[in-house]
């Protein structure tokens, strides 16, 4: 017993690190959950804001058709070459993987409206305005465009 003593006394505990088991993580859902959850957050601002552009883009459409055919037709294109453009892209970012399909053309298709309407609704706005409100207007516009560009690229 003296023996053992004496071996305690020859160890310096303050050198010695203490070994505690590491403390169990925090409980929370998984990762996978997570990040659906923050998909959902995202998905109805996303959604709702789909729907608003769907529906003032139609409206829009309408009053083109009956009074100004030109800008109809303007919209078209762009609507096209940008969808184009944003295929593309998505395709790239996506690593050109396929594994959300439909959903992903839906997306494209939406985003890229919503941006050749903003483009057109701001010609047609900024026709007959004076050059400065027309070059604030079409700034106001290219921030809205990149805005949903990026929307598309994070979704």
């Amino acid at each position: 017993m003296e023996e053992v003593m004496e071996h305690m006394e020859d160890v310096d505990l303050e050198e010695q690190p203490l070994q505690h088991p590491p403390p169990p993580p925090p409980p929370h859902k998984s990762a996978r959950k997570h990040v659906d959850d923050g998909r959902r957050a995202l998905a109805t601002p996303a959604r709702a804001l789909s729907l608003v552009v769907v529906v003032i883009g139609l409206l829009f459409a309408v009053h083109l058709l009956a009074h100004d055919l030109r800008t109809l037709a303007l919209l078209g294109a762009e609507w096209l070459c940008i969808f184009f453009v944003l295929s593309c892209v998505a395709a790239c970012e996506r690593g050109g993987g396929g594994s959300r399909g439909l959903g992903a053309v839906a997306e494209v298709t939406i985003w890229s409206f919503a941006m050749a309407l903003t483009v057109t609704m701001t010609f047609w706005i900024a026709a007959g305005l004076p050059l400065p409100a027309a070059a604030f207007l079409y700034l106001l516009s290219l921030l809205a465009v990149s805005a949903c560009f990026a929307v598309l690229l994070n979704a």
